[in-house]
């Protein structure tokens, strides 16, 4: 009887901890003020939360609340799959959960109520807006906008975005929410057009503008909301390797779309020399846009000032970059098929997070194509990663080192950047063994339990995702640190 008494004890605090804690992420932004500032008592309470301004800071797959971040990743810990699931980092807890209710759910199985499915969320983009998460749903149809509350609950069909039959890309940063509307691009035949829809009235999407293939080879726009405007970047590809870069920009009032810059004809020595346009370029407020180049002995953050067209080099990184004779190889076609190409500079182990409102960050991997007929030993020599962290003019405010804990290991360690505001810098890895996130014993068990029963069956070994922030009133400090916060 006693042993019957404990038990209900137990299954009721943890209800009591479950209830409690999507408790909280109800709660979270029920006392925002008109500011956008919040009366809970937490570490960030100074933080302004602006609603109607695009979250041009959070990547795609996560989205900044009043008090935490939403953000969708693989099973936490230790898994066998690579599902997703829908979780949330409440920073005045310190701590993230997966949304789910269910006090018997081990949140690895497509059963588990916060498991988000590819149809179910489109390239796994989530926005957050008016205390709602919204995401794009895909049926054999059309292409639906739908909104959750903040428990991922209360499912709302709110806008079909298909027109005439065109679907919703799943590129990255096709789409962003920017003062209650949604703009975003539709695509096929090769056309994509840029639309937009309300989302606080009964208005349908409307096409703003048509951009045809001129090459009919690759056509890649991507959208950056901040402010009152949405940035567009056209990669308008040529053939393999060849491409013509414009920059425009939307009037979010107007809707009008200015073409500002054909980056090949007005800067043609530095255009051969553009990474990454569709991914990893940012703006600021004071019309500036930032992007990555490299060459083979350099990898740069320029500035553009989009006003008066002054471009400076703000930030640069030695390298062992890709030669131009490489460069020229990867042009080749044979036969009418792309010639074996593999990239080893240094630029491809490069990534530039982007710009947060204050700071720009630069992520730089250990090049492991370099380790290629090296000895044993090298290859398992201790290499750092690094996470550079500076102003808009370049002054480097922190650099954070990043290695393992395992001595015998050795090589890049891949983050999945989830962004983050001026608060917070949320990441998550697949690996369990970096310092300062590393995961317990016990978790690290299971990855070669799983791996040897994965062998026996010939399929795909042990998932790992670690989840990781880093506090931003840090930086200046030279001594951050790492806070884990994979839910259990």
């Amino acid at each position: 009887m006693k042993k019957s008494i404990k038990k209900i004890l137990v299954d009721v605090s943890v209800i009591t901890l479950i209830i409690g804690c999507l408790s909280a992420v109800m709660a979270c932004g029920s006392k925002t003020s008109d500011s956008g500032q919040t009366d809970v008592d937490y570490k960030y309470a100074s933080y302004v939360y602006d609603d109607n301004e695009p979250q041009y800071y959070m990547s795609d797959s996560a989205a900044a609340a009043e008090t935490g971040y939403y953000y969708i990743a693989g099973a936490s810990g230790v898994s066998d799959n690579t599902n997703s699931y829908m979780y949330y980092y409440d920073m005045v807890k310190q701590e993230a959960i997966p949304l789910c209710s269910d006090i018997d759910c081990d949140h690895k199985t497509k059963d588990c109520e916060a498991y988000i499915s590819s149809d179910m969320c489109l390239s796994s983009k989530i926005w957050y807006h008016n205390q709602r998460i919204y995401m794009i749903e895909k049926t054999a149809e059309k292409d639906i906008l739908v909104s959750y509350n903040k428990t991922m609950r209360d499912k709302k069909e709110e806008k079909t975005l298909s027109i005439d039959g065109y679907s919703v890309n799943g590129n990255k940063n096709n789409a962003c929410i920017s003062h209650g509307k949604l703009y975003y691009m539709l695509a096929g035949n090769n056309t994509i057009m840029l639309c937009s829809v309300s989302l606080s009235d009964d208005s349908q999407p409307h096409i703003i503008k048509t951009y045809e293939s001129t090459y009919n080879y690759l056509e890649l726009i991507v959208l950056y909301g901040i402010g009152d405007k949405v940035y567009i970047n056209w990669d308008s590809g040529i053939s393999v390797g060849e491409s013509i870069y414009y920059v425009e920009v939307l009037d979010i009032n107007t809707e009008n779309v200015q073409r500002l810059y054909n980056m090949n004809e007005q800067y043609p020595d530095i255009a051969d020399s553009i990474l990454n346009w569709n991914s990893e370029v940012s703006f600021d407020k004071s019309n500036n846009m930032y992007f990555p180049c490299a060459n083979e002995d350099k990898y740069i953050i320029r500035k553009l000032n989009l006003d008066n067209g002054e471009i400076k080099d703000i930030f640069t990184l030695d390298i062992e970059g890709t030669t131009e004779e490489a460069k020229q190889e990867k042009k080749e076609i044979k036969n009418e098929q792309v010639s074996q190409f593999k990239e080893i500079g240094d630029e491809n182990y490069i990534h530039f997070y982007g710009y947060d409102g204050k700071h720009l960050y630069v992520y730089r991997g250990v090049n492991i194509s370099k380790l290629v007929g090296k000895s044993i030993e090298e290859k398992r020599a201790a290499y750092d990663n690094y996470i550079y962290i500076f102003d808009t003019d370049g002054n480097v405010d922190e650099t954070v080192v990043l290695n393992k804990t395992n001595e015998n290991s050795s090589g890049n360690i891949t983050l999945d950047y989830k962004g983050g505001d001026e608060r917070c810098m949320l990441v998550t890895t697949a690996r369990a063994d970096v310092a300062g996130m590393e995961l317990s014993q016990e978790e690290k068990d299971k990855i070669e339990a799983i791996d040897k029963e994965a062998a026996k069956k010939k399929k795909g070994g042990a998932r790992i995702c670690v989840t990781a922030v880093l506090d931003k009133s840090q930086i200046g400090s030279t001594s951050m640190q790492w806070q884990q916060i994979t839910p259990e």
